[in-house]
């Protein structure tokens, strides 16, 4: 099968704009994961389109062409894509980035290798997400849309606080603020304003306990549940995603793996790789955002499956899940996004 292996942000996808170094990171860390793993397949003829201002050393081998994006992003894209079966798609929801590039493959009549356009619309707007679980029972922090004749007064009184305040679509705790009390509530709009500019904000009520995520595989009916990763995220005032820890060992594990079944049923269109974050509270476990792609935490899932992740997701994309029990988890693995130090490393037990 000729796959390409797309992550907009290495491949030029933001244009001029500038990059922040921390989205460079994971998406050059997941990028160089997803294609090691394919490659250990020699399956398939795999394709990946790279801007050189941020990947400047991959360079085509066996089993893989290297297209350099050049001065045309998007005609370089449509132009892999006529020559694929099957696209592989990194990217952020942000301004609709995912979603429209899903919609694009699926009008070219391309394999998905993910979720559908339809299942990355509702995940990737973060208040469409909160409706859907909601309405299906699914615990998670009430969230209010921030509009511009709001009182803060009274959506701080309405929530509590800690308030959370973040983009609707954001990815990677970029933008996300803390208001512990009222006197910091205006600023903190201010200062997420300030990160994003232009883009519709959320208030959030604050859960209290451990950042978490569980990674799974689904065929857009069923799940398997593959891992519980501790994440990293650090702060007071502003939230910043720093790594994670995989596996990671929790009392609520068995729940958060209930939990997310149960999101992969109020979401239609969810499919390959899913990542969804939660925090662990007291005695329950709280779904704070549906990612419904590949994640950063896919470079720590790689080093502790027995299995190839990729051959897992290719086959879950065709409507094939391994038992549970098949699943074989073997040390652990912790991961940073530092920007200039992005990397993994692996403990065997």
């Amino acid at each position: 099968m000729k796959i390409v292996v797309h992550e907009s942000i290495t491949a030029g996808g933001l244009g001029e704009s500038p990059v922040p170094p921390t989205l460079l990171a994971e998406g050059r860390m997941m990028l160089e994961a997803l294609l090691a793993d394919l490659l250990d397949l020699q399956e398939h003829q795999l394709a990946v389109q790279v801007d050189r201002r941020h990947l400047p050393r991959l360079r085509t081998r066996p089993g893989l062409q290297v297209v350099d994006s050049g001065h045309s992003y998007a005609q370089c894209f449509r132009q892999m894509v006529d020559g694929a079966d099957a696209v592989f798609l990194i990217a952020p929801e942000t301004g609709g980035r995912l979603e429209t590039m899903t919609a694009m493959v699926e009008g070219r009549c391309k394999l998905v290798l993910g979720s559908s356009a339809a299942g990355v619309k509702v995940a990737g707007n973060k208040m469409r997400t909160y409706r859907l679980l909601k309405a299906h029972g699914i615990s998670t922090p009430r969230t209010l849309r921030l509009r511009p004749a709001d009182d803060p007064a009274s959506i701080g009184r309405e929530l509590g606080y800690p308030v959370v305040i973040k983009p609707i679509d954001g990815v990677g705790c970029h933008s996300v603020f803390v208001a512990t009390r009222p006197s910091e509530f205006e600023r903190t709009i201010a200062a997420a304003k300030q990160k994003a500019p232009g883009v519709t904000l959320l208030a959030q009520a604050y859960i209290d306990g451990v950042a978490a995520s569980v990674s799974l595989l689904t065929d857009g009916s069923r799940s398997l549940p593959l891992t519980l990763n501790l994440q990293e995220i650090r702060g007071r005032s502003r939230l910043r995603y720093h790594g994670g820890l995989i596996p990671f060992e929790h009392p609520l594990r068995a729940l958060a793996f209930r939990l997310v079944e149960e999101v992969v049923q109020a979401v239609p269109g969810l499919k390959g790789y899913v990542g969804v974050d939660l925090v662990l509270a007291d005695h329950d476990a709280v779904v704070i955002e549906v990612n419904p792609r590949i994640t950063t935490s896919y470079v720590g899932v790689r080093q502790v499956l027995r299995q190839n992740p990729a051959a897992l997701i290719l086959d879950a994309v065709a409507g094939k899940l391994p038992n549970a029990a098949e699943i074989d988890i073997i040390g652990s693995a912790r991961f940073t996004t530092r920007a200039c130090g992005a990397s993994a490393t692996r403990r065997r037990q």
